[in-house]
């Protein structure tokens, strides 16, 4: 009985086993999509300088890493951007994250961005945060869309979207703006 028992528990599991690779040939197995987003190249601690048309600096960047696209589009991180207008830098940035779209020279800069520049009615220095800002070195813009926190010695408030030209010198909180003045001594 125990040979019989043991043959039947085998024929079972040999018929189980030839059920199984049978049906493997019944599952679609679908092939890997290329990964065409491998950066052509990757800098780490890359410095950049942009000129503008007379050939002088308009704007310097550090980014820990830099990776440049096929499309002609690139990603860097840690980057810290310093916007010059003549002998001056009135827009000092730093994001965690910033994107190049293919074939743009206007840059997305994302994660907590802070920028520090100078309210253009009194030259006090100030300290914009949000949460994403568009670099335009074309238009010479800062902007965005988002939340904007903004802090200085005698005035703090928030808005929502901001527009800043560096050789205007000009910024411009746009809606929702909330201001709280400081007297100073």
């Amino acid at each position: 009985m125990t040979r019989i028992a043991v043959a039947g528990i085998a024929a079972l599991a040999l018929a189980g086993l030839l059920f199984t690779l049978s049906r493997i040939d019944d599952v679609a197995v679908e092939p890997a999509a290329p990964d065409n987003r491998l950066p052509r190249y990757t800098l780490t601690g890359a410095e950049l300088t942009r000129y503008d048309v007379q050939g002088q600096p308009a704007l310097k960047a550090t980014a820990a890493t830099l990776e440049y696209f096929d499309d002609e589009s690139a990603q860097a991180t840690t980057l810290v951007l310093d916007v010059i207008s003549g002998p001056t830098t009135p827009w000092h940035i730093e994001a965690p994250t910033g994107t190049l779209k293919p074939g743009s020279r206007e840059m997305r800069l994302e994660g907590d961005v802070v920028a520090n520049g100078n309210w253009p009615d009194n030259g006090e220095p100030v300290t914009l945060k949000t949460p994403t800002l568009w670099v335009d070195p074309d238009s010479h813009t800062l902007r965005t869309d988002a939340v904007v926190q903004a802090a200085s010695r005698t005035r703090n408030g928030s808005a929502t979207g901001m527009n800043a030209n560096w050789v205007q010198h000009d910024l411009h909180l746009l809606n929702n703006v909330k201001m709280r003045y400081e007297a100073t001594r």
